[in-house]
């Protein structure tokens, strides 16, 4: 996973954020290597000087990866992780919570990552009925950061087989105005744009 990430050029892994206007929801997905290519994406808008809210749904945050990109350019790691607050979410309604709460505080200055949050609504603590009544709550939500212009980066693997991610999904990807998905072939990663709001 972390070698297929090496195959991209700089300016084919940075693409797509920077033609991203930064207004709204914009959602990236793929088989593998999306976490950590949404790391490589942090890093790049802290090193901009945007704030960076990560709510991490499982557990996919590594600090190191940040890290690592700063020992590459020879930058102090310290201010650029002070930019990036990270929030762990571990049940679905930590993570209504959390984005209720961030659509009435929301951040100048600031891009808000999601990063795998239909994973904890698929849980086999939550049966199936709440679930897919809860992630509809939670696409709602997506919905108000598009209408109030908040700049959103949602992550979400295509891997899950639960029925209710095969009833969900399609409706995630078309709230988004911004579609963006990692192929990895034989070891050669690019970024394909399915969808850019203009």
């Amino acid at each position: 996973m972390g070698n297929a990430l090496l195959s991209f050029r700089e300016s084919e892994l940075y693409a797509p954020i920077q033609n991203w206007n930064q207004k709204g929801m914009a959602l990236l997905t793929g088989e593998r290597g999306i976490y950590r290519l949404a790391l490589h994406w942090e890093y790049a808008f802290a090193q901009a000087g945007l704030r960076i809210f990560n709510l991490d749904c499982a557990i996919r945050f590594n600090p190191f990866v940040i890290t690592q990109e700063t020992r590459k350019r020879n930058v102090p790691p310290e201010p650029l992780l002070d930019r990036i607050l990270v929030q762990r979410a571990f049940t679905p309604y930590q993570i209504l919570d959390t984005l209720h709460r961030l659509l009435k505080e929301q951040e100048s200055n600031t891009i808000y990552f999601l990063l795998a949050p239909c994973k904890q609504f698929l849980d086999g603590d939550v049966q199936e009925e709440e679930g897919i009544f809860l992630l509809h709550k939670m696409l709602h939500c997506l919905e108000r950061f598009q209408e109030y212009r908040i700049p959103l980066l949602v992550i979400e693997s295509v891997q899950y087989r639960h029925k209710n991610f095969q009833m969900f999904f399609p409706k995630l990807l078309q709230a988004s105005p911004n579609l963006w998905e990692l192929k990895i072939e034989e070891g050669l990663s690019r970024i394909k744009i399915r969808r850019s709001e203009v």
